[in-house]
């Protein structure tokens, strides 16, 4: 099973030297903004994303550098929430929802080189 149940985003900006930026899964009612403020760590949170048959949102956010080791520990400490919370396979359905995502990314990807290959054989033909 997956350890992290995060992505990392990677973002070419200015504000990108001074922050992190990731997508982590919560529910409401945002069990994650009490363990933020318990491990004493400012979070700007910039985009969520629910689906309707899910409990679960999708949040995208950024912290400061320096910040990051006690947001992933606010974030480790989510998944025993979860569980507190009536959502005892909280890490399961994350975990297979990111495998599907990760698939569906190098699926995407293999098709681009794939016609990256097919333009480059019809310009040498």
């Amino acid at each position: 099973m997956r350890e992290k149940l995060y992505w990392s985003i990677s973002k070419f900006s200015a504000r990108a030297l001074f922050y992190d930026y990731f997508v982590f899964f919560d529910t409401t009612p945002y069990l994650a903004d009490q363990l933020f403020i318990r491990h004493e760590v400012r979070v700007w949170f910039d985009r969520e994303y629910a689906k309707d048959s899910s409990p679960y949102l999708a949040i995208f956010c950024h912290v400061k550098k320096k910040d990051v080791p006690k947001f992933l520990a606010a974030l480790d400490d989510l998944k025993k929430s979860m569980i507190l919370c009536g959502h005892p396979h909280y890490e399961e359905e994350i975990s297979a929802y990111m495998d599907k995502m990760d698939k569906m990314k190098g699926a995407l990807h293999g098709d681009e080189n794939d016609t990256t290959q097919e333009t480059e054989q019809k310009q040498t033909a």
